[in-house]
């Protein structure tokens, strides 16, 4: 007559491929204030080309660097990449 509630199933941890939301928000945020401090001495750093690439060496060098560090793969294995069907 009365049906036990169950506990929600917990939430699956994020797996290496997939950073969580803070460490996004890390990198963006710290790729922004490097940016910003640097440009304050350095005004050719203020450019159009300059920014978003340093964003894009920031946001995807940085775990990069932290992988090759720790000596992990950077890049993932084959196995877990998916064919297109």
């Amino acid at each position: 007559m009365s049906e036990q509630s169950r506990p929600p199933a917990p939430a699956t941890p994020p797996t290496s491929a997939e950073p969580s939301k803070y460490v996004d928000f890390f990198l963006y945020a710290s790729a922004a204030v490097t940016y910003i401090t640097l440009s304050i001495y350095n005004k050719w750093l203020l450019d159009w080309i300059v920014g978003p690439f340093w964003l894009v060496a920031w946001v995807w060098g940085l775990p990069a660097l932290v992988r090759l560090v720790r000596r992990q793969p950077v890049r993932p294995p084959r196995s877990s990449i998916r064919s297109p069907d």
